[in-house]
């Protein structure tokens, strides 16, 4: 160790091949040492030295840079200072020397930037901030000799560090320049060209770079990961291949970087998991992840993978932040866990391209955004943004008139520009703002005498009408509706962070909503096999020109998020009926499975057009059991000719649209199982409007209103087989028209029971 530390390497005119191999050596001998002590007593020795012999050595220079790096990492912030110093003397000494310029580069990177946050935003807008000064450090070691490895490498680090002031561009053209030298073929100048070549757009030469490296390190974790970032970057969902490869190998500096991408979507319980797991176990762990969404959203194997790499490039392309350092308004509720992205890049990350936008541009208000996302028959997600610190940095409201903030308010209250009488409603609000209260910010543009303040409130609601009906009713609401309205829309909002923030979708999107109707029916089969009927309709005048058959996509999942059964399938074998909804286009395949219970999903598609159904629960009773099982309900009728033929040779009619005529009797089929051989068992079916099974109207019922419209009961004979098909009519002609609810229940003789319900539309 002495002997390198006090080693006289020969200076000269220009930095030879042998100096910088020694100064490498010299490098990794000081990074063993961990004893500041030590460090200490041979930089003073070199300065003695330099001060006699050596004053003007650019390499001795060198190395005192080389231990007052080291001391900074040791033994405090200051001797970054002392580096800077030492290796400014060798850009001086020999401007030509890539070491000066790198060397300079590493002291402004461990100087970094001013305490004070202030500070921090200053420099980094006007382009002084520590990792723009070491970039330009980096690009000149690169300018002065585009072979020397670590300027290279550094550089390109460094510039995909950056947040603002970004260095891409010189990086790239580093690297470019250094193709044609033997630097170009170093696998860590492949591995930052690749990179840089990604991040700027640049995903074709991105792809060549990275093959030369696979060709030279096909099992690095590190390069297998790249490669599969590049090829998604492509629209390529192969990638999957290698990212899966790489994780499962992947060594502590490659599974850092698998984390930092998969931080921002995976639950804190998988999380957790993927922390445990190691080698091949990590590998499955994420393979039962992805497989699970693919299948859940109607995807191809590997295109949630890719999906999501597509989101982080959006993500950081657009919504990185400037600055880590982030400081919270009392009503910005959200607290992501690492401060990479600002709040849109969270929910963007998590759930993808918004439905619809809407912002607000006014004097005085701050920078403002809210998010849409249409979920079926679920409740939207409604997400709004405001960024007080910047254009960078969007944080989650629960409210859109949160956008007014805290201080708002207070700055009303503090001057006095307030009604008397209004003061208690401002101090409800501020009491809001700390969580202690959710009266009526709605009211703000009611009741505060602040004209400015109340014109602002209403125009951040009218700009929000486009997303969700409630900013409709809060602008037409009186004083006495107003306070539930606001109450309204802040559970919304609260309840939307909740969801967005902790869960992912992808839901299949279509430049146009097709208005078909699609179900999964479990019935069907015979006495060993289970089957499901997925039926569809689409309205003949919902199809366009050039429309031929539609296709056909389903999963059916267990509970596990094990895939149970699907399909994709471009379906020839659908008809054109006339039915009660008018003429349709329907059809009908079948699914097998086994008995258990599942969650389906279906998508009906056109060339044109597409929807897809929300995730609905199967119960599908099981051939043979000690209890009683009972199929889902099968409504059809004669006039819609959509069918399929038992296994006893009867004809079961379905009607996939729902919709029935009074005039013609409803067909009805259901499976029964689990009741014992040679017993008979009693089934009641009772017809009601939607809602009569509401405490109230129960209620009612014990004043003689039942709600029942109809009433049937039967007792079905004993049978030897254990599993039991049930064919009946139900006439329609005492029904008036609207929608009702089909409840079946069967009765075994000790009194078990099982029931279903099925909803319908009665027409003239």
């Amino acid at each position: 160790m002495a002997g390198l530390l006090f080693a006289a390497l020969t200076p000269g005119t220009a930095q030879t091949v042998s100096q910088r191999t020694q100064l490498e050596v010299f490098r990794d001998s000081i990074a063993l040492v961990h004893d500041s002590t030590a460090l200490i007593a041979a930089e003073k020795r070199l300065i003695g030295h330099a001060a006699h012999e050596a004053r003007d050595s650019a390499m001795t220079h060198l190395e005192l840079g080389f231990i007052a790096l080291r001391l900074g990492d040791v033994a405090g912030h200051k001797h970054f200072e002392d580096a800077g110093s030492e290796f400014q003397w060798v850009v001086d000494l020999q401007p030509t020397w890539p070491y000066g310029w790198f060397g300079l580069g590493l002291a402004e990177l461990g100087t970094g930037d001013a305490a004070i946050s202030v500070l921090r935003g200053l420099q980094a807008a006007l382009g002084k901030d520590a990792l723009t000064r070491s970039a330009n450090d980096f690009a000149r070691s690169a300018e002065v000799d585009p072979s020397f490895v670590r300027g290279l490498v550094e550089l390109s680090n460094t510039a995909l560090r950056q947040r603002i002031n970004l260095r891409l561009g010189v990086a790239l053209a580093a690297l470019r320049r250094a193709a044609s030298t033997p630097a170009g073929s170093n696998p860590e100048v492949l591995l930052a060209r690749a990179r840089v070549e990604r991040e700027v757009g640049s995903a074709d030469s991105a792809r060549i770079a990275i093959n030369a490296l696979v060709a030279r390190q096909p099992a690095s974790p590190t390069v297998l990961l790249e490669e599969s970032r590049v090829l998604f970057a492509l629209g390529d969902a192969s990638g999957g291949e290698a990212w899966y490869r790489g994780l499962e190998h992947a060594d502590t500096a490659a599974l850092a970087l698998y984390r930092a991408d998969l931080l921002f979507v995976l639950p804190d319980s998988v999380l957790r998991a993927f922390d445990a797991a190691t080698g091949p176990a990590r590998g499955a762990l994420m393979r039962r992840f992805w497989t699970l969404r693919d299948d859940d959203e109607l995807h191809a194997r590997g295109e949630r993978l890719a999906e999501h790499y597509r989101r982080l490039e959006y993500a950081r392309r657009n919504y990185r932040l400037a600055s880590t350092h982030r400081h919270y308004d009392i009503v910005e509720r959200y607290r992501p866990p690492v401060a990479d992205f600002d709040d849109r890049g969270v929910v963007y990350i998590r759930q993808g391209t918004p439905d619809a936008r809407a912002s607000l541009e006014l004097p005085g208000v701050p920078f403002n955004e809210s998010w849409v996302y249409h979920r079926g028959d679920q409740p939207d997600l409604l997400f709004h943004f405001v960024a007080r610190e910047g254009v960078t940095d969007f944080r989650l409201i629960e409210s859109a008139l949160d956008i007014l903030g805290y201080a708002s308010a207070v700055r009303l209250e503090s001057t006095g520009d307030i009604q008397g009488r209004d003061a208690p409603m401002v101090q409800n609000f501020l009491n809001r703002a700390r969580g202690i209260s959710v009266d009526s910010a709605a009211h703000l543009r009611q009741r505060f005498s602040d004209a400015a303040m109340s014109r602002t409130a209403e125009a951040i609601l009218r700009s929000r009408q486009p997303l969700n009906p409630v900013y409709s009713k809060l602008l037409g609401s009186g004083r006495g509706s107003a306070s539930g309205l606001e109450s309204d829309e802040r559970t919304l909002g609260s309840r939307s962070i909740r969801l967005g923030t902790s869960s992912d979708s992808w839901r299949r999107a279509y430049a146009a909503e097709l208005p078909a109707r699609a179900s999964v029916i479990a019935a069907g089969g015979d006495s060993a096999t289970p089957r499901l009927h997925l039926v569809y309709a689409i309205p003949a005048g919902a199809l366009g020109n050039g429309d031929h058959a539609p296709r056909i996509r389903a999963s059916v999942l267990a509970l596990d998020g094990r895939k149970a059964a699907s399909i994709d399938t471009i379906d020839t074998g659908y008809r054109l009926v006339s039915t009660p909804a008018g003429d349709q286009l329907v059809g009908m395949l079948v699914l097998p499975v086994s008995g258990g219970r599942y969650t389906a999903r279906v998508a009906v598609e056109t060339r044109r057009a597409g929807v897809t159904s929300d995730r609905d629960t199967l119960l599908v009773a099981p051939r043979h059991g000690s209890m009683p099982g009972l199929s889902d309900v099968v409504l059809g009728s004669r006039d819609v000719p959509l069918f399929w033929i038992t296994a006893d040779g009867d004809t079961t009619w379905v009607n996939p649209v729902e919709v029935f005529r009074s005039s013609e009797p409803m067909q009805l089929y259901f499976e029964v199982s689990g009741i014992a051989r040679d017993s008979s068992y009693r089934v009641e079916m009772t017809v009601s409007r939607p809602g009569s099974h509401s405490f109230l109207h129960r209620l009612s019922g014990i004043f003689g209103s039942s709600g029942a419209a109809l009433r049937l009961a039967f007792t079905q004979p004993p049978s030897r087989a254990d599993f039991t098909t049930v064919h009946r009519e139900l006439v329609l002609q005492k029904l008036s028209p609207g929608r009702y609810v089909l409840d079946v229940t069967v009765l075994a003789a000790g009194g078990e029971r099982a029931t279903r319900h099925q909803e319908f539309t009665v027409v003239r």
